[in-house]
């Protein structure tokens, strides 16, 4: 892949000016201080262990752990460290298996666990982790787990890893779905103190961003992620996690830079440590493709796609194979094709549990929608046909998320469908649907979800039905939802000049030019984005 050089005025007020801020970390994934009864020799990894676990980087993790454990067999929390590795608590995901049998080595039973723990301290850790292992649904103990930390940071209110974990125990309690933003506020609360008393700590920054990680919130989290990736550089996690703060200010070339680099550094670590290309971290460099798609960088989208595609083959790894449709679908939509491949044979409304969608749902509207740009409604009402299966698949799964998610998508080709067919009521009303349903899902903590959002396909769709006046009102609660989305801005940019709104479209036009400086010759708006002419009257155009 070619490289280039990705590298509430009032809420930010909560953010105190730091005297620290301008210091570095002394190592490259941040300054962990965390006193112990393990042996002098084993701290060095045992701390770099507990500051990869901050930056979810988990086998590191497990690997410093476990070297800790080989200087000091008897470190009882360097086996507690292994054990937490096998968690990630923001996608509910747990190897409770391979937590246990850690858990095992240090002690068959919980009784003899304890009993080799020397400090009162060290046995609540444990004790948390028991919880955190123990038997019954993983919602029930979750929510214990955060009780037990919760204990903890009050027993020992100086202890910043105990306040750190706690931050992040809140946020694994929540759940897709879930309404309200309480949890979230406590975690943040917590982190947000933490941060603006130990700037270089990796926790206290990256759980900022977990916390506030909304269009809404997301000025509260900026500093966090400012910082977060001059705290952890070595750490992938670290270098794209700031990114999604920059998603939801539409900071587009940042991004790209942010997530190119998260990438270059799990490839490295990957080589350097013989691992198999499914362990370098596709998920920044899915994250840059949708940054490229924004910019008009498309030619860059294409050599990602290459890249994951070869990966995708070399190892048979469907999470891979996921990525590739998934940007590949993104690819063709930013583009409005529909390059004549089959339609998916769909067969479930269900997702893989580390996917954010439904790969053959992600594909049928980019072929759906780009058959539609072609005039051709058959292929769009057969995308949506099937996009109907995975709906009634996932109802019938009973997940109503997914299916609203899925029917959402399906509204949308019906509503291409029948403009192509000249039924403009037909599609307003499908669209209407689709909106209704996208609202109640809140809006994406990243890359839109769908791919192409409802609001600004609505937004495309009135205005080419000469209803300017109502685009512009969609096209803003788009762009709320979904800052800075470049197509977004040019219908908004469209309609306002049709309204003669000049200092609207004098604006987002700006916005457009300033995003698409590098964009590729052959994006097909670039010419009106450039030409037009900023003006303090309708004719300005």
């Amino acid at each position: 892949m070619r490289k280039r050089r990705w590298l509430f005025v009032a809420a930010m007020a909560l953010i105190p000016a730091l005297a620290g801020a301008a210091q570095q970390p002394s190592t490259d994934i941040g300054d962990i201080n965390f006193p112990n009864s393990g042996a002098p020799e084993a701290q060095a990894s045992f701390l770099r262990g507990v500051a990869a676990l901050h930056s979810f980087w988990f086998d590191e993790a497990a690997d410093e752990f476990k070297n800790a454990q080989e200087i000091d067999s008897s470190f009882a929390m360097a086996y507690w460290g292994e054990a937490m590795s096998y968690n990630h608590p923001l996608w509910a995901q747990q190897d409770i298996a391979a937590a246990r049998q850690v858990m095992g080595r240090f002690g068959k039973t919980r009784k003899e666990r304890m009993e080799k723990i020397s400090t009162d301290r060290e046995k609540m850790y444990w004790a948390a982790l028991e919880t955190l292992y123990g038997e019954g649904d993983k919602l029930v103990r979750d929510l214990a787990y955060e009780k037990a930390m919760g204990k903890i940071q009050e027993a020992h209110p100086d202890d910043v890893e105990a306040a750190t974990f706690h931050a992040l125990s809140i946020l694994g309690t929540v759940r897709r779905g879930d309404k309200g933003f309480f949890r979230q506020v406590r975690a943040g609360t917590i982190a947000l103190d933490l941060f603006a008393r130990y700037p270089n700590h990796p926790g206290a920054a990256h759980f900022v961003i977990h916390s506030f990680d909304d269009p809404e919130h997301a000025p509260l989290a900026l500093a966090a992620a400012e910082k977060y990736a001059l705290i952890a550089p070595a750490a992938s996690h670290a270098l794209h996690m700031p990114t999604h703060i920059f998603v939801q200010h539409g900071m587009w070339d940042r991004v790209a830079r942010s997530n190119e680099r998260a990438f270059a550094a799990s490839d490295a670590w990957a080589q350097k440590k013989h691992l198999s290309a499914s362990k370098k971290d596709w998920h920044s460099l899915e994250w840059g493709a949708y940054a490229n798609a924004q910019r008009g960088a498309w030619s860059e989208i294409g050599e990602a796609i290459e890249v994951v595609t070869a990966a995708a083959k070399e190892t048979k790894d469907g999470r891979l194979r996921w990525y590739q449709e998934l940007m590949t679908a993104r690819y063709l939509l930013v583009q409005g094709k529909d390059d004549g491949r089959e339609l998916p044979d769909v067969a479930s409304g269900e997702s893989p549990p580390w996917a954010r969608g439904n790969a053959d749902a992600d594909m049928l509207l980019a072929l759906g929608l780009g058959s539609g740009k072609a005039k051709n409604a058959e292929r769009t009402e057969e995308a949506a046909k099937r996009m109907g299966k995975l709906v009634t698949a996932a109802k019938e799964a009973g997940n109503d998320i997914q299916a609203d998610y899925l029917s959402i998508m399906q509204h949308e080709l019906q509503a291409s469908a029948a403009m192509v067919r000249g039924e403009t009521d037909a599609a307003l009303k499908h669209l209407e649907k689709a909106v209704a349903l996208e609202g109640k899902q809140g809006p994406p903590s990243g890359p839109a979800g769908p791919i192409k959002p409802s609001f600004e396909l609505y937004g495309e769709f009135l205005v080419k039905a000469g209803k300017y006046e109502e685009a512009v009102a969609v096209l803003r609660t788009s762009l709320q939802r979904t800052p800075n989305r470049t197509h977004s801005l040019l219908a908004l940019a469209r309609a306002s000049v049709k309204l003669g709104d000049v200092e609207t479209a004098n604006q987002a036009y700006a916005t457009l030019k300033r995003f698409l400086k590098d964009a590729d010759a052959d994006v097909p708006f670039l010419k009106e984005v450039r030409s037009y002419e900023a003006s303090t009257d309708a004719g300005g155009n």
